[in-house]
């Protein structure tokens, strides 16, 4: 008489080899207690997960020398820099949660469980993490929208409330203000199942939902989150650029009208609109991908997450494309303002000449040294 392991084993690999000659490479293993575990792969999935893992290495590169860059003296002295510098950390901490899960889920596990399926720890800290670093992020650049705005209005606000040394009493007031309304996320979120042993894919953690309603997160808190995180931000900084444009449009023409007067007055004066008009084009660009590319993501999630429910491979690959286009807004900041800011790409020139410059301070004693001996 065969053994049945034997008999399991042999018919786990025949339905494996035949479901890879599909388009969706749809593989399902039976496991000894009669229930079955479908796993799907497809080459959109690898491809997603590889970019997620190259907006890890790129954007943390990017936002770490954005904040290095952005906090030496000749810049930290700005209100707008020292907003654009939480705007980078919120980033950074942003590409390691749903973007990272993404990578480890079809790369790593062998099961396509997410990150939060392995404790109930886990379930909360990720997605309190992904949560509220998102939020941060949109109104951190919210931030920087209204500063430059009160700034080309009002004259005193620089002076007064729009101070650099006020600055931080107001991202600290964001701060907490965000994670106070997803703290529930730390104690609500998730359940672990009863009478449930953990075998293979089956974990017995639930996240995402709580035991009496399992529409806990999406789509209920993640509404929330899309008013938060995308809807009052964008309004906010909608109408800052609308006022921003008006104004620019009007000192322009006043400018042309009246072209008389000192001649290094007029320079210094164009020199320091120059440095104001790149500004607000950074801002412009970096508004316009935070909307272009999050947008997306939060319609699906809200209005058909759960219309894909019962279409796993179409659910899977729409989620890691529309991630990896969230994210993309997360990582790539550094590179918008390298092309834009003239100042920016001096200050990082001058950072890197530093580095140079003690690196070859540390090396020349030890040259002499190995000389003299």
């Amino acid at each position: 008489m065969a053994n049945p392991d034997v008999l399991f084993h042999n018919l786990s690999l025949t339905l494996e080899s035949v479901a890879s000659t599909s388009m969706w490479n749809r593989t399902e293993l039976f496991v000894p207690i009669g229930e079955s575990v479908i796993l799907y792969r497809h080459p959109i999935l690898y491809g997603a997960a590889i970019y997620a893992l190259l907006l890890i290495i790129v954007g943390t590169i990017g936002n770490v020398l954005t904040i290095i860059v952005l906090l030496r003296p000749n810049l930290q002295r700005y209100t707008t820099m020292r907003y654009l510098i939480a705007v980078a950390v919120a980033d950074l901490s942003s590409l390691y949660s749903w973007n990272l899960n993404l990578f480890y889920k079809h790369l790593i596990n062998h099961y396509q469980n997410d990150l939060e399926d392995g404790s109930m720890i886990a379930c909360r800290f990720v997605s309190f993490i992904a949560f509220v670093s998102l939020q941060l992020s949109s109104w951190y650049l919210t931030l920087v929208s209204v500063d430059r705005c009160l700034n080309t209005y009002f004259l005193f606000w620089h002076r007064q409330i729009g101070r650099a040394s006020y600055s931080i009493y107001i991202i600290l007031s964001i701060t907490i203000a965000i994670i106070f309304l997803n703290l529930h996320l730390l104690f609500l979120n998730g359940y672990q199942q009863s009478n449930c042993i953990p075998y293979e894919k089956r974990t017995c953690f639930i996240c995402y939902a709580r035991l009496e309603d399992r529409f806990y997160i999406f789509p209920k808190w993640e509404k929330v989150h899309l008013i938060v995180y995308n809807f009052i931000p964008f309004a906010i900084m909608f109408i800052s650029t609308c006022f921003i444009i008006r104004r620019s449009t009007s000192s322009t023409n006043a400018q042309r009208r009246f072209t008389t007067g000192i001649r290094k007055d007029s320079l210094q004066c164009s020199s320091r609109r120059r440095k104001q008009r790149q500004l607000t084009h950074i801002l412009f660009s970096v508004t316009f991908l935070f909307v272009f590319l999050t947008t997306p993501i939060m319609i699906y999630n809200v209005f058909f997450r759960n219309s894909l429910k019962n279409r796993k491979p179409l659910k899977y690959i729409v989620q890691a494309v529309l991630l990896c286009t969230q994210y993309t807004s997360h990582a790539i900041n550094f590179f918008v303002y390298c092309y834009g800011a003239s100042n920016f790409r001096h200050e990082l020139g001058e950072f890197f000449s530093d580095c140079t410059r003690k690196k070859k301070k540390t090396l020349n004693p030890a040259r002499t040294r190995e000389q003299l001996l």
